[in-house]
């Protein structure tokens, strides 16, 4: 069993990497069995319904990646503006270094996928629901009002996010560290 097990993540943890660098589209199931290093039979015993199932598990994947480490980066710090503040100046670093892959954006993705299929679309939505709830549990617990967490969590996710994709393509953090710079003000009004 744990030799299935470890195969299945072979091939979940190497699509969701090539899903996010190269997009869904030009991801190819090949592609993806020669990364993993795994027998074609695996891809298909794993995720019978084939590329469209490795694709909702592959983002629910790497969703729950981006919100452990959202979560690990808030809990750094009581002030929500600086810990939030300081997970995007972090997110800024990965720019200077010389691995691509913590350079991530779901949105880049999601806008990609989420026309073909509703079941894709559900599973972005998801993810990104679970990243601004992280957000939002870090306001409500350092005492914002429910209400006024929820709008503003999403607000600092769809900033993040936005910047992100931004900083992509143009290849700097430019972006990032501008929003990083308006965390206080978002919060503190």
């Amino acid at each position: 069993m744990g030799a299935k097990t470890d195969t299945r993540e072979k091939i979940l943890n190497t699509a969701a990497s090539l899903f996010q660098k190269n997009g869904y589209h030009a991801t190819g199931l090949n592609e993806i069995i020669r990364e993993s290093e795994s027998p074609k039979g695996s891809l298909y015993y794993h995720f019978p319904n084939g590329k469209e199932e490795l694709a909702i598990a592959a983002v629910t994947l790497a969703g729950s990646m981006i919100q452990e480490q959202i979560e690990e980066k808030l809990a750094r710090d009581s002030d929500p503006a600086q810990a939030i503040k300081h997970y995007i100046l972090d997110l800024a670093d990965s720019f200077e270094e010389e691995n691509p892959d913590n350079q991530v954006s779901l949105s880049l993705l999601a806008l990609e996928i989420a026309p073909i299929r509703d079941s894709l679309r559900d599973a972005c939505k998801q993810v990104f629901e679970l990243c601004a709830d992280t957000y939002y549990r870090k306001l409500i617990t350092c005492g914002f009002p429910e209400e006024k967490a929820k709008e503003i969590s999403s607000i600092i996710f769809v900033m993040i996010e936005g910047a992100m994709s931004v900083s992509l393509v143009r290849n700097d953090p430019v972006m990032l560290v501008a929003v990083a710079e308006q965390i206080s003000i978002l919060l503190n009004n």
